[in-house]
This record gives structure tokens, sequence and C-alpha cells, in this order.
């Protein structure tokens, strides 16, 4: 959204504060992210990281990276 708006992260999440829109994440525990983790590395064993949060995100999932 930064790129798209030409403007830095930071900046742009400062704006974002000020309004009141926040980035949220997914409220999940820990056993239903592994849960779905496994059920996504059962069906892709050779995909990487980026793939496992496109998958989640494409599910409506939002999930730090750690």
């Amino acid at each position: 959204l930064a790129k798209i708006l030409d403007v830095s992260r930071p900046t742009l999440i400062k704006h974002l504060k000020a309004h009141g829109v926040l980035y949220k994440f997914t409220d999940l525990s820990r056993s239903e992210l592994d849960a779905l983790v496994k059920s996504f590395r059962d069906s892709k064993p050779d995909s990487g990281i980026r793939y496992l949060i496109g998958h989640l995100r494409r599910h409506g999932l939002r999930v730090q990276k750690r």
C-alpha cells in the first residue's frame, strides 16, 4: 500500500494509526495454526514460508512470520 501511495512505510503506519485504522492479526491459538500449517505442508511439502503465508491470507487469515 505504501508503494501505491508513494510514501514510506513508517509514514503510512503513522497515518493509519492517527485515523484509527489498525493492522490486526487473526486471533488463532498455536494449536489451530499448527494444524493449518500441517495441512498445508501435507498438501504442498516443497513450498516455502511465502507460499504458506499466501495460502493463509487467501483464506482470510493474517499471521506474523515468527
